[in-house]
């Protein structure tokens, strides 16, 4: 039991990064049907920018945290700015201008930092044994800030000015652009909101793996799935999709297949999209 459990301490802390990221692709995906893949590399900024600020300790993390949000907000609204804004009446252009971003995050990740893996110091360098269950003090922040995140989050989206006006765009932004809601805000508001959700993964990341300019690339694809499993454009659905995937994780490790996660994930995921093509939570159609 206790090696079950010690998988899903683990399992979870991983879920919570993946969640982090899939919440910012559904958000710009529910808002504009753009698919972001770039949204990955935003995340890999985020890491960088702890590990530049971050020394080590739980003051230092804080500040790298808390930069990490704000460069990464501050990154995603100059690129919905220069390029998104002008591919929304053809979502599948963003899509394709998100590729090209790929390589070029990517690229400027590389020359800037070298490919070396970077690691960051932890935040909290102790370890709690709980029931005979390991608990690293910084998979424990991960977990616990994944959930204060959320928490904000659903407050902003549900009970303030600005969030009950995304949430109207998101159902019909014509309707709504003719009762005088600010698309194009709320829209610019969407990518500041995936920036910062990226930069938290980003930070909390960090904490977890060694950095490397290709991290966005190997989570993007976990983060889609995570997505479409709980229903695209659906944040509920995002964080059931994580905890789905997490539970699934935690089984197949648990029996000895590690090396099936991934294959038995993205099959659940296919299963899904044949059988409830709008995911577990119903999320809007993924047509592009």
């Amino acid at each position: 039991m206790s090696i079950f459990l010690q998988q899903v301490f683990n399992t979870l802390s991983s879920a919570s990064v993946y969640a982090l990221l899939a919440v910012g692709v559904t958000l710009v995906f529910g808002l504009t049907r753009i698919v972001n893949f770039a949204h990955g590399d935003l995340l890999t900024v985020g890491s960088y920018v702890l590990f530049l600020v971050a020394p080590g300790g739980a003051v230092w993390f804080l500040a790298g945290f808390t930069a990490a949000i704000v460069a990464v907000a501050v990154l995603a609204v100059v690129l919905e700015r220069l390029l998104f804004r002008h591919t929304l009446v053809a979502p599948i252009r963003g899509f394709l201008v998100s590729l090209g971003l790929i390589q070029i995050i990517e690229s400027g990740l590389s020359y800037a930092f070298t490919a070396s893996p970077r690691t960051v110091h932890p935040a909290i360098d102790r370890v709690w044994t709980v029931g005979g269950v390991d608990m690293p003090a910084d998979r424990v922040l991960v977990i616990v800030g994944t959930v204060a995140v959320f928490l904000a989050l659903t407050y902003y989206l549900e009970r303030t000015k600005a969030g009950l006006m995304i949430r109207a765009v998101a159902i019909d932004a014509e309707t709504a652009g003719l009762m005088g809601a600010p698309v194009t805000r709320a829209i610019a508001g969407v990518f500041a909101l995936g920036g910062m959700l990226a930069g938290a993964g980003g930070a909390f990341g960090a904490l977890l793996a060694p950095v490397t300019p290709f991290l966005g690339y190997s989570l993007i694809l976990k983060g889609f799935a995570v997505a479409l499993i709980g229903g695209l454009g659906n944040v509920r659905g995002a964080v059931l999709g994580a905890i789905v995937l997490a539970a699934l994780e935690t089984i197949v490790i648990t029996i000895g297949l590690s090396t099936w996660v991934s294959f038995l994930g993205f099959a659940m995921m296919i299963v899904l999209l044949v059988v409830r093509p709008r995911g577990l939570l119903r999320g809007v159609d993924a047509e592009i």
